[in-house]
């Protein structure tokens, strides 16, 4: 892989990944955004792709308050039983005002080559830098493009909370750690007058 040695965006950074995806299909996963495991979302992603033939990013519903920190869909219409949502468009952080739906794109996204072209083709925008979602704008009106909505499972390291959140599940479900890891938590919990009511 290639690296990226300036903050250009995620565009570039995906840019990056063309030499090596060739003409597949390939999924992207943000760090900062940690799955529990088990969940199945990139699996659902997939069998999204594998019925639809496009792009799928995973979304999460949000209210007001937290919306505009996330890029939001414009969904076609509500989800399926799947919780599979046609995308129509999509914008960067909008104010909660002028969010086009209380969706927000978290990530994981599974994309198609042909948003390498439309990666190319980037000029600045939020920031300065070269948005992704700008790129994926594009491509959603190109060719068919959904969303997954998902509920649990998801913890945001950006967050100080759910970094703790995350560090402590994945503590307590390792197979050497999380034995001792509980005794260590319990012992806390008894000393601070935590125990289990």
């Amino acid at each position: 892989m290639g690296r990226q040695h300036a903050p250009l965006g995620l565009g570039p950074a995906i840019g990056l990944a063309r030499h090596h995806v060739g003409d597949e299909p390939f999924v992207v996963l943000l760090p900062d955004d940690l799955m529990a495991p088990g969940s199945g979302l990139s699996r659902a992603m997939v069998e999204a792709h594998e019925r639809t033939g496009g792009s799928v990013l995973a979304l999460k519903q949000f209210g007001p308050a937290e919306i505009s920190a996330y890029g939001v869909v414009t969904p076609s219409g509500p989800a399926d039983a799947a919780g599979l949502v046609s995308v129509v468009d999509m914008v960067e952080k909008p104010a909660a005002a002028d969010a086009p739906s209380n969706l927000a794109i978290m990530g994981r996204y599974l994309l198609t080559p042909a948003v390498f072209d439309h990666v190319d083709a980037l000029v600045p925008g939020a920031g300065g830098e070269l948005q992704l979602i700008d790129a994926m704008r594009t491509l959603c009106r190109r060719e068919p493009f959904h969303g997954l909505v998902f509920d649990d499972g998801r913890c945001d390291t950006g967050n100080k909370l759910d970094w703790l959140r995350a560090t402590v599940e994945l503590a307590l479900r390792h197979s050497e750690l999380g034995p001792g890891f509980r005794s260590v938590l319990d012992d806390i919990a008894r000393r601070e007058g935590l125990g289990r009511r």
